[in-house]
């Protein structure tokens, strides 16, 4: 079920970290990059709006992990190169301040 609260990250991740993203780039940020190249300022802002608000739930690990594979169909196993969701999503809003 979708959050309509993140429905521009739940396109985000639904568009950008699909299921054959490894297909088309060679790392995570390379995926990030894309995005903000075929994006507008507006909708970068929406979606960078809306992972401060994911974050601002205080999800454990566990909860985080699920909320982003099951509601946001993200394709991104972040655990294996980022110590945690919530270190990796601030790790985004950083990369989308660029």
């Amino acid at each position: 079920m979708i959050d309509n609260s993140f429905s521009h990250l739940y396109q985000f991740f639904g568009a950008y970290f699909h299921e054959d993203w490894m297909c088309e780039f060679h790392a995570a940020d390379d995926v990030v990059r894309s995005f903000l190249s075929d994006s507008t300022v507006e909708t970068i802002s929406v979606v960078k709006n809306e992972i401060a608000a994911l974050l601002e739930r205080q999800m454990t690990e566990v909860e985080l992990r699920e909320f982003l594979l099951k509601n946001m169909s993200c394709c991104y196993c972040y655990w294996h190169e980022w110590d945690s969701g919530e270190v990796w999503l601030r790790h985004l809003v950083d990369v989308f301040g660029e």
